[in-house]
């Protein structure tokens, strides 16, 4: 009998780190056109299995083609009903993999997104330390399990890197 090699650790990104197309238009800037490749590669690297979260902005009307907008175009009642049957969802399968005896190491925004940021979130006013609306509503659900949610500043990706690598280290005793 051949054993079961497979990783039981998990890591839930947002869609756009897997497929930055999902972006909205102009805010592709730097050097990674489709993964952002030095997260993506930490996690493959360190036998990490990656769920993409659905993206609120492209899924709410069908609309992957866009022009970048504030939280204030966002928040409003249909896309936080919206960002809240997401957070539902994933939330849901975030409870499916611990009862299932495995582990999510952390769960990954993306910082100025007014769905996934975590700690920065772009306004008409500028940037405002806050939760984007998707990562709130998703936040609220699995607070119990104590799962890091770190935000990926592409600007500053070697922070945000520094900050996973350290996770995934001390989750996997590296």
């Amino acid at each position: 009998m051949i054993p079961d090699n497979r990783s039981k650790y998990f890591v839930f990104v947002p869609f756009c780190l897997l497929s930055q197309a999902y972006q909205a238009e102009g805010l592709v800037k730097y050097e990674w056109k489709s993964s952002i490749k030095p997260i993506v590669q930490l996690l493959l690297d360190n036998n990490i299995n990656i769920i993409q979260m659905p993206c609120a902005e492209s899924s709410f009307n069908n609309n992957l083609i866009r022009k970048p907008m504030g939280l204030t175009k966002y928040n409003h009642k249909e896309f936080n009903a919206h960002c809240e049957k997401l957070a539902t969802l994933v939330a849901n399968e975030i409870k499916n993999i611990i009862t299932s005896n495995y582990k999510v190491i952390a769960i990954l925004g993306i910082e100025q997104s007014p769905s996934c940021c975590v700690n920065y979130i772009y306004t008409n006013h500028g940037n405002e330390k806050r939760k984007g609306l998707f990562i709130e509503k998703l936040h609220a659900k699995i607070q119990d399990y104590n799962i890091p949610i770190i935000g990926i500043n592409r600007k500053y990706i070697t922070k945000s890197f520094k900050q996973l690598e350290s996770i995934i280290k001390k989750e996997l005793e590296i």
